[in-house]
């Protein structure tokens, strides 16, 4: 899991940018769509929405890391409906890519070498929830 400073740095940087975050989810969309066109076709909700929910989820994960253990079954479901949705494995390394680049532009310095990392070591774990639940038997 994460460090107590880890989970500090996550929060900080989402309350960094609390007040133009929509803004800084299009710069994360526009770069996943700059560096992986064969995404976009993936995204049948207009942009604007999409972004909403992003920053929605992005708030979540962060309120649920001094509990994660309760949000993992989320992840889990998360993951299932995403293989519906046609993502692939490796589209979450460009979700990555494309979600540091974004919080790198957005937060310039204060997006530092430690807080980088503590944001690869959150998504790396949330990717792997998520990838568990979409490589899991559909129970019906």
């Amino acid at each position: 899991m994460m460090t107590a400073r880890e989970k500090a740095l996550v929060r900080g940087t989402l309350e960094a940018i609390s007040e133009y975050s929509g803004a800084v989810v299009r710069l994360f969309y526009g770069r996943l769509f700059e560096i992986a066109p064969q995404v976009r076709p993936l995204f049948k909700t207009e942009i604007g929405e999409q972004s909403r929910r992003l920053a929605e989820m992005l708030g979540a994960i962060t309120a649920s890391l001094d509990h994660f253990e309760e949000f993992r079954p989320i992840l889990a479901e998360l993951g299932r409906r995403h293989v519906e949705y046609s993502v692939r494995p490796e589209h979450y390394e460009l979700l990555r890519t494309a979600l540091m680049w974004a919080f790198g532009n957005a937060l310039g310095v204060q997006f530092d070498r430690e807080t980088r990392c503590a944001w690869e070591t959150l998504i790396g774990i949330v990717s792997a929830e998520m990838l568990a639940g979409a490589a899991a038997p559909q129970v019906l």
